[in-house]
């Protein structure tokens, strides 16, 4: 079980992840508005590459976002790991033939996506984002 500790990795892997997450937001956004079966099969494909980034994340050493010798370094990408497997979950619930139910049922499932994609990339600009210090 080799962990990859270098902070570029980190960088590659957040910026990865930051595109993914916006284009799945685009395309919930593009589906709530006019449906349509390529929305949903876009929504797929950021299911899958999400589920690699996840699998990614595993592998990454999460020493290298601690801040000082306080912080548990397991602890560090935590949040992100759970968004993540949040967001797999709603994706899931999305049917490749396009069959979302009824329009509240699916505005509904939209919505949780949408929510789930935004708590992803918040906790991804958590861990990408300025440092603060107590003083």
């Amino acid at each position: 079980n080799r962990r990859y500790s270098r902070s570029s990795l980190w960088i590659e892997w957040l910026d990865r992840l930051n595109r993914v997450l916006q284009s799945a937001r685009s395309d919930v956004t593009a589906l709530a508005r006019n449906g349509g079966a390529r929305r949903i099969l876009a929504l797929e494909r950021a299911r899958r590459q999400l589920a690699a980034l996840t699998d990614e994340l595993r592998l990454l050493d999460p020493r290298v976002l601690a801040r000082d010798a306080t912080v548990a370094a397991g602890d560090i990408a935590a949040g992100l790991q759970s968004a993540l497997e949040t967001i797999l979950l709603r994706l899931d619930d999305l049917s490749p033939e396009g069959a979302l139910g009824s329009t509240r049922d699916r505005e509904s499932l939209l919505c949780s996506i949408d929510a789930a994609l935004r708590d992803g990339s918040y906790e991804a600009a958590s861990l990408s984002g300025p440092r603060r210090h107590s003083a």
